[in-house]
């Protein structure tokens, strides 16, 4: 199998090649993002206009199947590959399968993305019906790429925590001076309304921390900034460690991609760490509430929830320890979520696979 992607964070591409390793498979990698260089870089990666670089990136994936004559073809968020590109990679026999952990109907849908969401899903969608197959992060995604865009094939392959990354750790007292406090979120800041939960703790006396990126500013958080600087991105080891170092780990779902659950909630069980997300249907069906994670609905039932929990330590650590052991019953591992993938290609694709 050929992974064609960015090839940029190691969770994506990277993290599923060594799933599907693991079971077997031979992958190679075509990355796109080095097709991109120089100061128009940024702005090619995000609006991926014709040029000389997308039609050069197109030809060599061609050459490179053709050498390399893989059985299936995993494009992983491509922006920037053309349909008749999957026209003649299905003339060669290849069959192709997408993956897309974005919401690439979210700018039509509901508008309220970045800008450039607008044009950056452009050649995406276009390609959509030509896939063999078509995975997505969200269910409502599925519905919208059969329905909208008239695709053979659609369904949910959620995400998944990485073993050797996502796993309890015991921190040194060095460690435990950077990362111990009560509460923690490990992640990005979104305008839905996430910082007024957080103020909400922090004026209700809890101890907390963010690691995040710098949109964690003074204008976002106001008067509670100083009290949570500096805020710092928590990367490669450093993540778990920030996991472990908290008694409670927040997880917030993202409006702007309609998220139900999100990579953190299997994440965070995988440390160790007792989760408290955003309350819905999926997390519901997937954890028993107060006994394999929390739930909140409101910021006065995420501020009463976290004072019941730090008040009695033996249910928090009960629900962390119950929470690590369904993620692995359960199969959220890439292990597990890799081979679903590849059972669910090779009994789809071989009856139902385009005619060249």
């Amino acid at each position: 199998m050929m992974i064609v992607g960015a090839w940029h964070w190691s969770i994506y591409e990277d993290a599923f090649a060594k799933g599907l390793e693991s079971h077997g498979v031979e992958v190679t990698r075509f990355v796109m993002g080095s097709y991109f260089s120089g100061w128009l870089r940024s702005l090619q990666l995000v609006l991926p206009l014709p040029g000389r670089a997308l039609f050069r990136l197109n030809a060599d994936l061609i050459c490179q199947a053709e050498q390399e004559q893989p059985d299936w073809i995993l494009f992983w968020r491509s922006t920037h590959v053309l349909p008749s590109t999957l026209r003649k990679l299905r003339r060669l026999g290849i069959q192709t399968v997408s993956y897309n952990n974005d919401d690439p109907f979210g700018p039509k849908t509901h508008g309220q993305v970045p800008w450039h969401h607008h044009w950056l899903w452009f050649w995406y969608l276009r390609c959509l019906p030509e896939f063999n197959c078509n995975f997505f992060y969200r269910r409502i995604n599925c519905q919208e790429a059969l329905v909208e865009y008239g695709v053979r094939h659609a369904e949910v392959l959620m995400p998944y925590f990485i073993p050797w990354q996502d796993r309890p750790v015991q921190l040194s007292k060095e460690d435990g001076r950077r990362f111990e406090t009560d509460v923690v979120f490990v992640g990005h800041y979104e305008p839905d309304g996430r910082e007024h939960s957080i103020r909400a703790l922090m004026n209700a006396g809890i101890k907390m921390k963010i690691w995040g990126g710098s949109y964690w500013s003074r204008q976002v958080l106001g008067n509670i900034y100083d009290q949570l600087y500096p805020i710092r991105p928590a990367l490669g080891d450093d993540y778990a460690k920030a996991l472990c170092g908290a008694k409670i780990c927040l997880s917030f779902l993202s409006k702007m991609n309609r998220d139900t659950y999100t990579r953190r909630c299997f994440e965070i069980p995988a440390c160790g760490r007792l989760l408290l997300s955003e309350r819905t249907d999926d997390l519901l069906n997937m954890f028993k509430e107060d006994e394999e994670a929390c739930f909140f609905s409101s910021d006065k039932e995420l501020v009463e929830k976290v004072h019941w929990l730090l008040a009695n330590p033996d249910i928090c650590e009960r629900i962390a320890a119950a929470g690590l052991r369904r993620v692995w019953i359960d199969g959220h591992d890439v292990f597990s979520r890799s081979k679903t993938l590849l059972s669910l290609i090779t009994n789809w694709v071989p009856q139902n696979g385009f005619n060249t």
